[in-house]
């Protein structure tokens, strides 16, 4: 079994050059035992992302080998000191699994630095997945895989304020790129955002270039005009008279393990009208389309 309290819940930490989960846990088994359940291919294959055959030297090859012809088929070892420390790459990321002697048992760190923050609570999510695995491969029980836990990562992306823009500003104005990982898929994101976060299961008629968007709960509001419109992908608009911004665009791409990936972007040229823009689009549209698609999943 594994032993987990409040203070072992994830963890991010925003550094320059990348975003750090962290996740700690302790297994109630001999280092030796644990180490050999991070290093061994056999074991590896049970809990580890992508069946990890791991070279276990310093500049030595991990090969993932159920994702072949991925990008991220191979890795390297970076730093090794067993039966303490083991650090590679995947892809852009590099996982480091640190295990120390904790009475009679092992405490294990494991730390993911990510050049993608916005998918965070699907990485430290999944890391709690595998890592419940692990427990039960220590251990010698058969590992039950856990499930995907979509509410778990909705109280871990609103924990790593996960909703926060990127706000830049200058002469010409201001904008803010909201980019919120969601779980449902494109198609229920993009019905959630046509019925104002409600409707998933209703199929809205797609927008056309030229005319008016108006609010689905309140049609005497005209949200903009249709500048650009790419079913069930893309929706932008120049605000209308009143809405605050001047512009809106609206974009699902691929997500990461849960779903689809929201994009949306608001930009105008008066600052009075920056925290309104902010509020409306942030809480009133990508906070509560994800709340949305949780409970259409949950």
């Amino acid at each position: 079994m594994t032993t987990t309290d409040p203070d072992r819940d994830p963890r991010l930490h925003d550094l320059d050059g990348g975003t750090d989960i962290v996740v700690r846990r302790r297994y109630p088994h001999p280092i030796d035992r644990v180490w050999r359940a991070v290093t061994e291919a056999e074991h590896l294959a049970t809990w580890f992302p992508g069946a990890p055959e791991i070279e276990l030297r310093s500049g030595g090859t991990v090969r993932f080998a159920e994702f072949a012809g991925d990008p991220a088929e191979f890795g390297e070892v970076l730093a090794l000191d067993p039966p303490r420390l083991l650090r590679f790459t995947w892809d852009t990321d590099v996982v480091t699994l640190e295990l120390a002697p904790e009475g009679e048992g092992t405490e294990l760190v494991l730390t993911n630095r990510l050049a993608d923050r916005p998918a965070a609570a699907s990485v430290a999510t999944g890391w709690e997945s595998c890592l419940e695995l692990l427990g039960a491969v220590v251990a010698g029980e058969t590992p039950q895989e856990p499930g995907p836990r979509y509410a778990r990562h909705e109280e871990l992306a609103r924990r790593f304020d996960l909703g926060r823009p990127e706000v830049e500003e200058s002469a010409e104005g201001w904008s803010a790129r909201f980019e919120r990982q969601l779980v449902c898929s494109p198609g229920v994101a993009w019905e959630l955002f046509l019925g104002g976060a409600a409707e998933p299961e209703v199929t809205h008629e797609v927008p056309v270039v030229g005319e008016e968007l108006r609010a689905p709960r309140a049609p005497e509001v005209v949200l903009g005009t249709v500048t650009e419109v790419e079913a069930p992908r893309v929706l932008a608009v120049d605000t209308g008279a009143g809405e605050p911004g001047d512009h809106v665009r609206f974009e699902l791409v691929e997500g990461t393990g849960h779903g689809a990936r929201m994009v949306l972007t608001v930009r105008g040229a008066d600052p009075a009208e920056k925290d309104a823009a902010l509020e409306q689009w942030g809480l009133g549209a990508v906070e509560a389309i994800a709340a949305a698609a949780l409970a259409h999943v949950g």
